[in-house]
């Protein structure tokens, strides 16, 4: 990273850590960024010019002097995030200090149900924002699937059955304003970076596990995409498949219908189990920790499952953290003691395994991260792109 760039990253830490605590000295900054004092000094000197903070007496004094406050003001507006998971599209407004104002959620369906989920998420949005008097500025929208580096077209998306959609162009045909569009995954990890499990690590992967199976990579604060931007797909990791000899692709053996079948399978073949017959994945965790043999014969063989991908991810990447999430990764926290230990005996230097505590807003929060970032870019100074490095050196600082 060039002098330029460092000096542009620190630029954003400031407005960030300014619009974050509502106000801050140029003492209290300084200290919490790890930044010298004439460092603050010029930053905030920017910063005022552009008519991003606002400066006001403070109260009181410090040796002598009355220290100054220093405000966000810059811009009114809010930015729209969108999670489109494979199941549950969830939609967020979020001022320009990060806050969410107003929430949409509603399923998702396939194909160009999916799509039209997402547009009428953004729709309702909108209209809040226009109900508050809030210009949407920017809006980042994370799926359940890839975009294509060549082509620009959304593929490898099966749970929502898209392949080769341009979702790009009917966004740019429908928004007004500037957006991205970024896997699922890759948006959690920013938003494990920015407010989660990935705070202070300076690499750790994001293992999701739910309907699907998603991932992402980040190592030193920049999320590794691939070469089709598809690093971190663990979807496609081999794992043993139970009661067989040959592999399987841990989404095969791992995700909810994985289960809900293997769960199907044992009790046909004349396991016993007192699941009601309306059961789902959820039922499945409860009934295991209450000590059913189905059940608990199912999460056993996900844990060894789940092993094995982190234990193949350790020996690739030694990565100082694994981020379980997912509702089935958030589900395995009962037994993440096994799951350590497991993946502890098999490894040379085992990661830190952490479940979420973030629930099921990452990706959202992650997208709120990084359309805030796109407001700082177009409002203020030139800022890195990568918005996993801000938040990633921000959370070491």
């Amino acid at each position: 990273m060039d002098i330029g760039n460092i000096a542009e990253l620190n630029t954003f830490l400031v407005l960030d850590a300014i619009r974050s605590r509502g106000q801050a000295t140029r003492r209290e900054l300084g200290t919490d960024l790890r930044l010298s004092a004439a460092s603050v000094s010029r930053i905030v000197k920017r910063l005022l010019t552009a008519g991003l903070i606002a400066e006001e007496p403070g109260a009181g004094a410090e040796r002598g002097r009355t220290p100054t406050i220093l405000r966000f003001v810059g811009p009114p507006g809010g930015v729209i995030a969108v999670d489109l998971g494979g199941t549950r599209c969830h939609g967020a407004l979020a001022d320009l200090a990060g806050s969410i104002v107003a929430e949409d959620f509603r399923p998702t369906g396939e194909g160009n149900a999916a799509v039209s989920a997402l547009l009428e998420c953004i729709a309702v949005l909108e209209a809040r924002a226009t109900e508050l008097a809030m210009p949407v500025r920017a809006a980042v929208v994370g799926i359940p699937a890839l975009i294509d580096p060549d082509t620009g077209l959304a593929t490898a998306g099966p749970n929502v059955h898209w392949q080769d959609l341009d979702l790009l162009g009917m966004l740019r045909g429908t928004l007004t304003w500037p957006f991205e569009v970024d896997n699922d995954a890759n948006l959690g990890a920013l938003g494990q970076a920015w407010r989660g499990d990935g705070r202070g690590a300076h690499s750790f992967v994001l293992l999701s596990i739910g309907t699907g199976v998603g991932g992402a990579v980040v190592v030193d604060g920049h999320v590794i995409r691939g070469r089709h931007n598809a690093a971190g797909e663990a979807a496609y990791f081999p794992v043993p498949r139970p009661g067989a000899e040959a592999t399987a692709g841990f989404e095969e053996v791992a995700s909810g219908p994985a289960l809900l079948a293997r769960t199907a399978e044992l009790i046909r073949r004349g396991a016993e189990s007192a699941l009601d017959p309306e059961y789902n994945v959820a039922d499945i965790f409860a009934a295991a920790r209450g000590g059913d043999p189905v059940c608990s014969q199912v999460v056993r063989e996900l844990i060894g499952q789940t092993t094995a991908a982190i234990s193949g991810i350790t020996a690739l990447l030694d990565p100082e953290r694994v981020i379980l999430d997912g509702s089935i990764g958030r589900a395995l926290e009962p037994w993440l003691g096994d799951l350590r230990s497991a993946v502890a005996a098999g490894v040379f230097r085992p990661p830190d395994i952490a479940v979420s505590r973030l629930g099921s807003s990452a990706t959202v929060l992650g997208a709120i991260a990084r359309a805030m970032a796109i407001v700082a870019e177009m409002d203020g100074p030139v800022v890195p792109r990568s918005a996993v490095a801000m938040a990633a050196a921000q959370a070491r600082t």
